[in-house]
């Protein structure tokens, strides 16, 4: 029986299969129902938010983590990398070849686990956000 071999390329193609709401998974600000609220409707509502969303961008402000998930997925592929070369060293194996699986295996894994949490934008992203619809007339209850 041949042995399953998986690449880096194989792998991107697996996550590509990954459906756009499990990566894109940004919580939005809900708006508490006060009386500015009902005068402009549901629909209006849901413009404001998506205006200030846009605004906040054009601050320059990060709507996500991503820089975040980043430095964590380079420092579980290290701590993987190394944790791969002592098992391969251990078992018999050739260390840096249990190096590179640990790594890619541990980065690969930390990357996609942070991409498929939700998450709120960062806080000054949050912030902005949330001034803007407050200067609108809204009051912004929570973000799911």
């Amino acid at each position: 029986m041949k042995p399953i071999t998986l690449t880096l390329a194989n792998l991107v193609v697996l996550l590509s299969w990954l459906p756009a709401s499990a990566v894109e998974s940004v919580k939005q600000p809900i708006l508490y129902p006060n009386a500015h609220y009902h005068i402009m409707g549901k629909e209006t509502a849901r413009a404001d938010i998506d205006d200030c969303w846009m605004m906040a961008r054009e601050t320059g402000a990060s709507e996500n983590n991503d820089a975040q998930r980043s430095q964590d997925a380079a420092n579980d592929a290290a701590a993987l990398a190394v944790a791969g070369a002592a098992a391969a060293a251990v078992l018999g194996g050739d260390p840096g070849r249990g190096a590179v699986a640990g790594a890619v295996g541990g980065g690969v894994a930390s990357m996609t686990a942070g991409m498929m949490a939700q998450d709120n934008p960062p806080w000054v992203f949050r912030g902005i956000v949330e001034r803007c619809l407050f200067e609108k007339g809204y009051e912004v209850a929570g973000w799911e």
